[in-house]
């Protein structure tokens, strides 16, 4: 069997960029993120917090009304460079669906500010495929806070398209 570090990999992406967790309370979540585990925290929405310590990778924390679960909320984003590499990454998926016991594939689309779609594994994690500026989510700390909501910031595509100019 040949080791893992010798195996060549289907897909050819970029750099892990987030990941995404669950919380009841932004206020008594964001007081642990800060005070106990030293993150930087932004708050970017009334139901939101993106925090990151010491790297471009970024943690974003989603407020549920009720206790918190797997699912979509919690996924792990892997960066690309543009559309066209989310969409061969697409196809790549499918063609080897079965082989790796994979549950779905969403197909591609704009969301958020992003052009992605997402895998749910064997063991029904979420990994999202998506193109995103150089950086990933980064630039949400050079911006002001927004806790307003979500949708009222257009998804975060203006906050995208502001970014991918200032990385230039």
């Amino acid at each position: 069997m040949a080791q893992l570090r010798d195996v060549k990999p289907i897909l050819n992406l970029d750099v892990l960029s987030h990941g995404t967790v669950e919380c009841i309370d932004l206020n008594k979540t964001r007081r642990f993120y800060t005070e106990v585990l030293g993150m930087e925290v932004v708050q970017t929405s009334a139901t939101s917090l993106m925090m990151r310590l010491n790297s471009a990778v970024t943690i974003a924390c989603v407020k549920k009304g009720g206790g918190t679960s797997g699912g979509v909320f919690n996924h792990f984003g892997f960066d690309v460079a543009n559309r066209e590499l989310v969409d061969a990454a697409y196809e790549q998926v499918k063609d080897v669906k079965d082989e790796y016991d994979i549950q779905k594939i969403t197909r591609p689309v704009k969301q958020h500010g992003t052009y992605s779609f997402y895998i749910i594994d064997r063991d029904e994690n979420w990994w999202k495929i998506l193109e995103n500026p150089k950086g990933g989510y980064s630039y949400v700390f050079d911006m002001e806070e927004q806790p307003g909501e979500w949708r009222e910031q257009n998804h975060g595509g203006g906050r995208r398209e502001k970014a991918k100019d200032s990385l230039l």
